[in-house]
């Protein structure tokens, strides 16, 4: 509604109800500064009780929750530190659907997180869900080691087999 258009209602002002709705209207139209302040400060008080209610209800400020609505922020302050394999872990007097549902939401949570770790140009190394790869590469790297160590063992034994001269060695 515009200006004029509220105007045509002015003869109607004598009823109660339709000046409160008028004098309302014309509030919203061109609020003053005080009403400015009254309405903001209004809306604050509707956040603070949401609030309020959320904190009551427990589950705004759960672990889960906090997970899900920030998945990469709760990663860095709190997920790095957990045990990343008990998450996959069926929970007592869960049915196995629960946990299979729960295992997909937590493969959408991480790669949400791998995104956000892509974006910010985090080292690969660093992925969250690459705890696997990098278990597998320290042990392909300690069987390589061992590997190593156990050919360094088998030339030493050559050499005393053939009076200190490796097999590679040509005796003249």
């Amino acid at each position: 509604m515009n200006s004029e258009e509220l105007r045509e209602f002015d003869i109607l002002n004598y009823d109660y109800e339709i000046n409160w709705h008028l004098k309302n209207i014309r509030t919203k139209m061109s609020p003053t500064s005080e009403e400015l302040k009254s309405r903001s400060v209004t809306v604050k008080n509707r956040r603070l009780a949401y609030l309020d209610k959320l904190v009551l209800d427990g589950k705004y400020f759960s672990e889960d929750a906090m997970r899900e609505r920030e998945p990469y922020l709760h990663h860095e302050f709190v997920g790095k530190f957990q045990d990343p394999s008990a998450r996959g872990m069926a929970r007592p007097g869960e049915r196995w659907s629960e946990t299979l549902m729960r295992r997909c939401e937590e493969a959408i949570l991480v790669s949400k997180i791998r995104e956000e770790q892509q974006r910010l140009g985090v080292d690969e190394m660093e992925w969250v869900g690459n705890e696997r790869n990098q278990q597998q590469q320290e042990e392909e790297e300690e069987e390589d080691e061992e590997e190593e160590h156990d050919v360094e063992e088998g030339n030493e034994e050559a050499k005393k087999v053939n009076g200190g001269v490796s097999s590679t060695e040509v005796r003249i």
